[in-house]
C-alpha cells in the first residue's frame, strides 16, 4: 500500500530507478533523522541552514496521503540532534547547538509538547521506549522517567545505541578519558555494565578505531567500526557480531566499503542486515550493502556515476520490504525510497563478493 501511495508523490527527478525521491527538502540533506512507525506514519526531522548557520529544526510527517510540514516548537533550538519514538503518540526530538542545555519536544499524537531541557551539551543518540522511559546518550547518559531527567553514571561516552527492549539496550562508544579505547555497554533493565570484546577483534593501537553504528536484533548484536591507520592510508571497515554470547569480527572492505558514520545497521527480518556502505575510499559514494543470514554479501551503488549520490541515514519501514534513506542524488536532497527485491539479498550459498541487485 505504501508503495502505491508514495508513487503518487515520487519522481525519478533527483532520484533513479532504484531509489525514488519521495520528498524533497534541503533541510534533510545532512544530519536528518528518520523515524518510521509504519507505512502510514513516518517522521523526518532536519535542520534549515544558510551557509554555516543553522536556522531552525524542521519536521515532515507522512500520514498515508502526503508529507505534511509539522515543525517542532522553537524551544527545541536551531537544529535537530536526535529523534525517536515508541508509538504514534510518543515521538521525541532533541535539539542541537552550542547551548549548555538541550531543548526537547514530544509529539503526543495531536500536538507538540515542550518538555524539560536536558543539562548536557553532547547528544549522539536516543532510545524512546515509553512515555516515561527515554534514554539520551552522548558524553553523558541521561534517563527520563516520571521524575524527569536524571544523569546515569557510565564509564564511557556513547556514540550509538540500540534497544531490543526496555531491559535489553546495547551501546557503543569509547572510554570517557581515552577515546582510543572502544567500549561496548549493555543494560539489563537494572544495571549498566561493560561487555568485553575479547582479544584481536579490533586492529592494534596503530589504528584509531571508532564504533559508528549498532543494531540489536533478538539475540544478535551488530556493530560497525571504522579503523583509520596512524599513517596515510585507507580506512578499514570492520563488522562486529555478537551471537550466543560470543563476539566475532569480519573485515568487510571488499564487500561493503567504508561505513557511513551516521547510519546504523538495519536488520532485514530474515537474519540478514542492511548497511550503508560506499564504493570509494573516501566514503562519499554511497552504496547499499547486504549481508545474508549465512554471510553472503551484495553491494549496489546508489548511483552509477562517481559523486552522484551521498546518503547519510538508512532505515526500514516496519511491516514492509522498503528502505528509506536521506541525503542527495545528483543535486537533489531529500528522502529516497527503495523497494527491496529478491535480487537485493545475497543468495544462501553465494560468495562473499560484491554484486549489484
Amino acid at each position: 500500500m505504501l508503495a502505491g501511495m508514495l508513487s503518487g508523490c515520487a519522481t525519478t527527478a533527483g532520484g533513479n530507478a532504484a531509489w525514488r525521491l519521495v520528498h524533497e527538502s534541503s533541510s534533510l540533506q545532512f544530519g536528518a533523522r528518520i523515524v518510521p512507525l509504519g507505512e502510514r506514519d513516518i517522521w523526518a526531522f532536519g535542520t534549515r541552514k544558510f551557509r554555516e548557520f543553522t536556522l531552525g529544526a524542521t519536521a515532515f510527517h507522512w500520514d498515508g496521503e502526503k508529507w505534511r510540514k509539522n515543525d517542532p516548537p522553537s524551544e527545541v533550538g536551531t537544529s535537530v540532534a536526535v529523534a525517536g519514538a515508541s508509538s504514534p503518540t510518543n515521538v521525541w526530538v532533541v535539539g542541537g547547538g552550542d547551548d549548555p542545555t538541550r531543548g526537547v519536544a514530544r509529539w503526543d499524537g495531536g500536538a507538540w509538547v515542550t518538555m524539560s531541557r536536558v543539562p548536557t551539551r553532547s547528544v549522539e543518540d536516543i532510545e524512546v521506549l515509553g512515555e516515561d522511559d527515554v534514554w539520551l546518550f552522548g558524553s553523558e547518559t541521561w534517563h527520563y522517567t516520571r521524575g524527569g531527567w536524571s544523569r546515569v553514571e557510565m564509564p564511557m561516552s556513547v556514540y550509538r545505541a540500540a534497544a531490543a527492549s526496555a531491559d535489553d539496550i546495547w551501546v557503543a562508544g569509547s572510554h570517557r578519558h581515552d577515546q582510543r579505547r572502544q567500549l561496548v555497554g549493555h543494560y539489563d533493565g537494572d544495571t549498566w555494565r561493560i561487555v568485553p570484546l575479547g582479544d584481536r577483534l579490533l586492529p592494534d593501537a596503530s589504528f584509531h578505531t571508532t564504533m559508528v553504528g549498532v543494531a540489536a536484533d533478538g539475540p544478535d548484536v551488530w556493530i560497525t567500526v571504522n579503523a583509520v591507520p596512524g599513517r596515510p592510508g585507507p580506512t578499514t571497515p570492520i563488522l562486529l557480531r555478537r551471537t550466543e554470547g560470543r563476539w566475532s569480527s569480519e573485515a568487510v572492505t571488499r564487500v561493503a566499503g567504508h561505513w557511513r558514520e551516521t547510519a546504523d545497521p538495519v536488520p532485514d527480518g530474515r537474519g540478514g542486515v542492511w548497511f550503508l556502505g560506499t564504493t570509494d575510499v573516501n566514503g562519499y559514494d554511497s552504496a547499499l550493502a547486504h549481508r545474508s543470514a549465512v554471510g553472503a554479501w551484495t553491494l549496489a551503488p546508489v548511483s552509477p556515476s562517481a559523486g552522484g549520490a551521498e546518503f547519510n541515514t538508512l532505515t526500514a519501514i516496519p511491516g514492509t520490504s522498503r528502505l528509506l534513506a536521506t541525503g542527495h542524488i545528483e543535486q537533489t536532497p531529500g528522502i529516497f525510497l527503495h523497494q527491496v527485491k529478491d535480487a537485493d539479498h545475497a543468495g544462501p550459498t553465494g560468495p562473499s563478493a560484491p554484486s549489484s541487485p
